[in-house]
């Protein structure tokens, strides 16, 4: 992949916020800053391509008080942290709990053989302030998008975005919770933009997203899902879906009207009833599943599941490294045609004997 050389309005835009950012707490930027970067990089091309003097001061005004309004938060927080430090109210059993827990994990998505582009996004964060992993767990997204060539893309990645966003700022301590009301706020952001973009491109109506996210934390996976993307869990070489598709073929599997091998050929098998950027208020599913030593933790698009065979994916990742295991179960689902973008997340996990 070539990388395109930045303008030159964006490298100055850039340079500004890099500045901005130091509004933050100094923790936060170690831990936020590139994701931030990401977001805005795409977020200020985003106002340019629109090319209006407004739309930049429109854009600069909501960073403005978006910067002052989380800055503030995360200040508060760290002051709350300061203070509980220096009455003694540390959290040792919480940092010893999720010392625990060991992640190997990789991430990958690739456009397949028959798409032009790629519609997936994926991302995969695991905090590197213990602090903050142990409150709040590691984070993996994928999101399949829909409504044509770069609609799809637009969507699938400004969610992914969104949720990272939202469930690291929440200061819910309730892990599911939290990651049901980021991607409730991501959708809310995606509708927004689509009610945007739809006054000057009618195509943009068609725009939503599929989301499979999921929080590793201390010995538990909390599982939000809505769409057709799809979680597992691998334990002793048997892969057991997690999630529940929102599929036309899946329904009609739950009510035996077709089984699962008739489901895979299915004409109606990408026909989904839920999705992001739809409607304002969406049903959300939230699974929580105890994890074990030596679990695999898989998250992936039906350009993979559609293609690839539960069995073939659980004897790849038990097989292979996580990021030896993502490029194997790309390039399979591309040796069996590919017809569709392929993303993939295995986080092998590791616990420790915890000392009596």
């Amino acid at each position: 992949m070539q990388l395109t050389p930045m303008p030159p309005a964006l490298t100055l835009s850039e340079r500004l916020y890099c500045l901005l950012l130091w509004l933050y707490p100094p923790k936060f930027r170690r831990i936020y800053r590139r994701e931030m970067l990401l977001l805005f990089r795409d977020c200020y091309r985003e106002a340019r391509q629109k090319a209006g003097i407004r739309e930049i001061i429109r854009f600069w005004c909501f960073i403005l008080y978006e910067l002052i309004i989380t800055a503030s938060v995360e200040h508060y927080r760290t002051m709350l942290a300061l203070l509980r430090h220096l009455m003694g109210v540390e959290e040792k059993e919480l940092l010893m709990a999720n010392a625990l827990l060991s992640l190997e994990v990789a991430a990958c998505t690739d456009k397949g053989i028959k798409r032009p582009s790629n519609e997936d996004s994926v991302a995969s964060m695991v905090p590197q302030d213990a602090q903050v992993l142990t409150q709040k767990g590691a984070l993996f997204i994928v999101a399949d998008g829909m409504g044509g060539f770069n609609l799809g893309d637009v969507a699938s990645n400004l969610v992914v975005q969104q949720v990272s966003e939202y469930y690291y700022q929440d200061t819910n301590t309730d892990i599911g919770t939290s990651l049901v009301q980021a991607i409730r706020q991501a959708n809310l952001a995606l509708r927004q933009y689509i009610a945007a973009e739809a006054e000057k491109d009618f195509d943009a109506r068609r725009m939503g997203t599929t989301c499979i996210a999921a929080i590793l934390h201390d010995t538990t996976a909390y599982i939000a899902n809505i769409g057709d993307s799809r979680a597992y869990i691998v334990r002793e070489g048997q892969a057991r879906q997690i999630s529940q598709d929102h599929s036309w073929v899946a329904e009609q599997v739950r009510l035996g009207n077709l089984t699962s091998e008739e489901a895979r050929s299915h004409e109606k098998r990408n026909v989904i009833y839920r999705c992001l950027g739809t409607e304002d208020d969406v049903k959300i599913d939230l699974f929580t599943e105890p994890v074990q030593d030596g679990d695999i933790l898989v998250l992936c698009t039906d350009g993979l599941t559609n293609v690839v065979r539960d069995e073939e994916l659980a004897a790849i990742v038990t097989q292979y490294n996580s990021q030896e295991s993502t490029a194997r179960l790309i390039a399979l689902a591309n040796e069996n045609g590919g017809p569709d973008n392929i993303t993939a997340v295995v986080a092998h996990v590791s616990l420790a004997t915890q000392e009596q």
